[in-house]
């Protein structure tokens, strides 16, 4: 996605640790006409695939997601990181470990939301090691429901998430892949 890239290339910086800072437009101060439009390719690329939710981890996904399943007329899911006495204690779980923030997380969907007749396309901002996506994956397994694919903003190559999540045989989709870090310039895929 040409807009995308563009804002990647003229407005993230890099962190330590190859951490990419899209904060800016992406997953904190969000340009909103950008996420629909990426809502709707995202959609686009999965038309036909017979989707029936949109399922997503707390938090830097949710707004992406709901335009994704907006624009699929779906309902979105997000996996929470903390019980709360909002959610039903009735729920599926699974560990994954934050590449950003450095921690471990149980995640959690109410059982009520997600079953065997649905299928299920994961929605995320950055896509690095996997690690958030191998946990929806398990929710998604626990449930009986399909996983129809995975579409990311942001593919980050030079990390193994994207690898294994197609040695597995998942549908990957990114908008923007990032090839590699040379010190503060990002090197993206195609650009």
């Amino acid at each position: 996605m040409k807009e995308l890239k563009q804002r990647i290339l003229q407005e993230a910086n890099v962190g330590e640790g190859d951490i990419i800072h899209v904060d800016m437009f992406l997953n904190h101060c969000m340009d909103m006409e950008l996420m629909e439009r990426m809502g709707n390719e995202m959609a686009k690329r999965f038309r036909g695939e017979k989707i029936t939710k949109v399922l997503t981890v707390e938090s830097s996904g949710i707004a992406l997601a709901c335009f994704v399943g907006r624009a699929l007329r779906v309902p979105v899911i997000y996996a929470k990181k903390f019980q709360t006495g909002y959610i039903d204690p009735n729920v599926y779980s699974a560990e994954t470990h934050s590449f950003s923030f450095g921690k471990s997380y149980t995640i959690r969907v109410s059982k009520k939301y997600l079953g065997r007749d649905d299928r299920v396309l994961l929605v995320d901002d950055i896509l690095a090691n996997g690690q958030a996506a191998l946990a929806l994956l398990e929710l998604v397994s626990k449930s009986g429901a399909e996983a129809a694919g995975m579409a990311v903003a942001i593919e980050k190559k030079m990390r193994e998430g994207g690898s294994v999540l197609r040695r597995m045989g998942l549908r990957v989709e990114a908008l923007a892949v990032v090839e590699r870090i040379e010190g503060d310039r990002i090197i993206l895929a195609d650009a």
